[in-house]
């Protein structure tokens, strides 16, 4: 079965000092479905590694988007007002948009299991389908 990843999941298994990168690393590659990134990840994981790791760790991620270890999940267009319904739903939360983004392509794929190190948002929203949070 696949999982998507969402950007503290994929940055933790960059990051050895990270507190989830064992967690991470233990997801990601014990994983045997499809590790599919929702596009809106991708700047903030890009943006983070650069930040706090530097090119290497980013050339790796971009490494395994080209080889094909990470499938992309685009953004439809008919999520957008997803998007907005759970900010708006879950204002007190401050969602932002990549986390909404990433449980409105969830739902749309119909596929809720989630590689996630934010408990405080994905275990607050109630999605259409039930979100599986991983690691457990």
């Amino acid at each position: 079965m696949a999982i998507l990843l969402d950007t503290g999941v994929l940055y933790a298994y960059y990051d050895r000092r990270d507190k989830w990168h064992t967690a991470s690393r233990q997801l990601i590659e014990g994983e045997e479905g499809s590790l599919i990134v929702p596009a809106p990840v991708i700047p903030e994981v890009d943006y983070l590694l650069g930040e706090r790791l530097g090119l290497g760790a980013q050339k790796a991620f971009y490494q395994g988007l080209v080889e094909g270890s990470f499938f992309v999940a685009d953004l439809p267009q008919e999520s957008y007002p997803r998007i907005l319904e759970l900010n708006e739903k879950y204002q007190a939360l401050r969602l932002g948009f990549v986390d909404a983004a990433v449980m409105a392509v969830a739902e749309h794929l119909g596929l809720g299991r989630i590689g996630t190190t934010d408990r405080r948002h994905f275990g607050a929203v109630k999605g259409t389908i039930p979100f599986e949070l991983l690691p457990a």
